[in-house]
């Protein structure tokens, strides 16, 4: 085993730490310039917020990613136009025709993503409901949905879970 992970391994032990560790100490500095693609977490949120707008918004920075691609999808059949903007990673969404989907468009954007359950919240406040599917399961735990449904209650909303007519359960806000 190499010395420095040793090293690590028995700091770490001392400290109390659950896994191995790998300390690096010295080397050369870092020097130049990197370009930051834009978070994911805000990038997909964003995207969702302009929802609530009745004109376009203009994202900068946004990653290339499939959430990105799932949620850009998600808007598309809900009527928002997207486009590139001119720079690189510039998104350029406009809700003027935001509308209903269908869920077999919903189905077929979502996949196995979360990300449905964030529309809620605007698609109620432009269009007085919302559909979302049943969402998928998460690699790293359980993530139960009900604190956002028990806020959509909590402003009026009625939620109610459907099955469509394949079967698979749907909710509606």
């Amino acid at each position: 085993m190499n010395s420095l992970v040793s090293d690590a391994k028995k700091a770490g032990e001392r400290v109390g730490l659950l896994s191995d560790s790998i300390v690096i100490n010295g080397g050369i500095p870092l020097r130049g310039r990197i370009e930051v693609r834009g978070a994911k977490n805000l990038a997909t949120k964003a995207m969702v917020a302009s929802l609530l707008g009745e004109t376009p918004s203009l994202l900068r920075s946004v990653p290339d990613i499939s959430d990105v691609r799932v949620v850009s999808g998600l808007l598309e059949v809900h009527g928002v136009t997207l486009r590139k903007g001119e720079q690189e990673g510039d998104l350029i969404l406009d809700p003027k025709d935001v509308e209903s989907a269908h869920m077999a468009d919903i189905d077929a954007h979502a996949g196995s993503s979360r990300i449905p359950i964030l529309f809620c919240g605007p698609l109620l406040h432009r269009l007085g409901e919302a559909f979302i599917p049943d969402l998928g399961g998460c690699r790293i735990g359980d993530r139960p949905i009900d604190f956002h449904l028990d806020a959509l209650r909590a402003f009026g909303a009625v939620v109610e879970k459907l099955r469509a007519a394949s079967g698979s359960p749907r909710r509606t806000a």
